[in-house]
Order: structure tokens, then sequence, then C-alpha cells
């Protein structure tokens, strides 16, 4: 029984190295890279734009908009079936430009999180919102996860952990902030709360693409002496 887990490895292809493994210490010193931390904190911030409202979905189905537990359980299921378009559609572009498809894909999400509550009484325009929503949603997760592991390409290994993790803690802190909305102001104010997230996350995006611009990275030319 023991050795059971162990057998598929023996059917795995040997693939050769076509390089030394980077030392651990040499990979996490991409860390005191500015452009790297915001790189980092930019999965961050959108994962907590997406879990404000997320976490709460199905609370603001069923009380805001009037569906039964049924209903909630389909529309969510649509939620994500429309999510594998946005995976799609941002799987297509994100090689362009990574940061340039975040903004592509925040954007939208923050005005579908912003229409979310005034639309909740119209099924037609609630399926509407919740289309942009979930395609949004779904893109952001593989554009996220490329966009990092493209800023750090000597250690694409490390820069997916890096994006996990800056995603897990982005899903933590978004329902954190969700929660303390809700408590403070209503189920009715956590859209808003949301989209206001999701336009940090643009502005932290905008602010990486400006700070890799050429202007901002060229260096001065020093005299030579012959």
């Amino acid at each position: 029984m023991q050795a059971e887990p162990l057998t598929p490895i023996s059917f795995l292809p040997k693939v050769p190295l076509k390089h030394d493994p980077t030392p651990f210490s040499q990979q996490f010193g991409i860390l005191r890279e500015p452009r790297i931390i915001g790189h980092v904190l930019l999965p961050l911030v959108v994962f907590a734009g997406m879990f404000t409202a997320y976490t709460y979905l199905a609370d603001i189905l069923e009380k805001l908009a009037g569906f039964d537990g049924t209903t909630v359980g389909w529309i969510l299921m649509g939620f994500g079936g429309v999510g594998m378009i946005g995976n799609w559609i941002g799987g297509r572009i994100v090689d362009r430009s990574p940061l340039g498809a975040t903004v592509l894909f925040a954007a939208p999400m923050a005005i579908a999180l912003m229409l979310l509550i005034p639309v909740a009484h119209s099924p037609v325009l609630l399926a509407v919102v919740l289309a942009f929503w979930g395609m949004a949603q779904a893109a952001l997760f593989t554009v996220s996860h490329v966009r990092v592991m493209k800023a750090a390409s000597e250690t694409p290994a490390l820069g997916a952990s890096l994006n996990i993790s800056g995603a897990n803690a982005g899903i933590g802190i978004g329902a954190i902030i969700g929660g303390r909305v809700i408590h403070a102001n209503g189920l009715d104010n956590v859209g808003a709360a949301a989209a206001g997230v999701m336009l940090l996350a643009i502005a932290l995006a905008f602010a990486l693409k400006l700070s890799s611009a050429p202007r901002f990275n060229r260096q001065a030319a020093v005299p030579t002496c012959e």
C-alpha cells in the first residue's frame, strides 16, 4: 500500500535539465527588486477586489436579488461557465502585454462590481453584469499567473509560487474587507467596496507599467576618456 503513491513516478519520462538549478539564495534575491515586489502585490490587490464581493455573492443573490437557494446554485454554475470563456481570452492576449491585460480585465470587472447592487432586481441586467464579472475574474486568474512568471523570468517557478501566495492572501483580505463593509454599512455596499479595491489594482498596474517604460530605465550616458 505504501508503494502505490510512488508507482506513477516510474512511468514519468526523464527530462534532462537544460541548466543547473538556481540556488535558493539567488532565487529569493529577486525580492530585492521593487519591480518584482510590485508584481507580487498586484495579484494580492486584484484578488482582494474579487473576493470582497465574490465571498458574499450567494448572499447578494438571495437577500438582494431575491433568488431561492436552487436558483442561486444554477447562477453560480453559470458564473463558472462564462469564466471558461474569460480564461480562454486571457490566455490568448496575456503574452502581448501582461500589465495591459491586467487593466483590460480589471476595468470592466470594477464597472460590473459597481453595477452589481443597482441591477440586482433586474434579472436580465444582473445576468449581463455577472457574465462580465465572471469572464473578467477567470481571465485575471490566468493573467496574474503568467504576468508574475514573466516578471520573474529567471526564476519562473518561484514567481508562480509568489503569485499563488499573493492571491491566497488577497482572497483572505478581500473576505475580511467585505465582512467589515457588511457589518458597518450593509450588504448593499459590498459591490462598491469591491470596485474600489479593483481601482487600486488598476492604479498599481499603471504604476508598474510606467516604471518599466524606457524613459524610466534609461541609464545616463557616462563619458569615456581615451
